[in-house]
């Protein structure tokens, strides 16, 4: 009795874990935390960054499936310190519309390059 039971018991997980699947991940963070990881240690590496970055929006892109949240910003913010405003600014607006819950900050974000960060690198906007 004890070992039909036990057999049943065994059939029935045997069973069951095969209707189990890996969840999708919602979304391709790439090689983002590799990177990321890689620029903190060594900030030198901010150009790894912004490949793996580039990298990852352009997958989604491609996939029809959008950016993970937070890309596009990190994205903008690494090319406002290096002083590309404009495209810093696009990103922004392209993290701001993938996004909508993250408008309030990217309008800040959008405010401080338009005040003209990194130039003023260190004081708030208005200051």
């Amino acid at each position: 009795m004890i070992v039909r039971l036990s057999a049943a018991l065994a059939g029935s997980v045997v069973l069951a874990a095969g209707c189990v699947t890996r969840p999708h991940d919602k979304y391709d963070w790439g090689d983002y935390d590799p990177s990321l990881y890689g620029y903190y240690k060594s900030p030198a590496k901010v150009g790894e960054l912004l490949a793996a970055l580039e990298e990852s929006i352009k997958a989604a892109e491609s996939h029809n499936q959008p950016a993970a949240p937070g890309l596009r910003a990190e994205y903008g913010y690494l090319l406002l310190q290096q002083g590309k405003t404009s495209e810093a600014v696009s990103a922004f607006q392209s993290e701001e519309k993938q996004w909508p819950e993250s408008k309030i900050f990217m309008e800040h974000m959008i405010q401080v390059a338009s005040a003209g960060y990194p130039a003023s690198h260190g004081k708030e906007p208005g200051q």
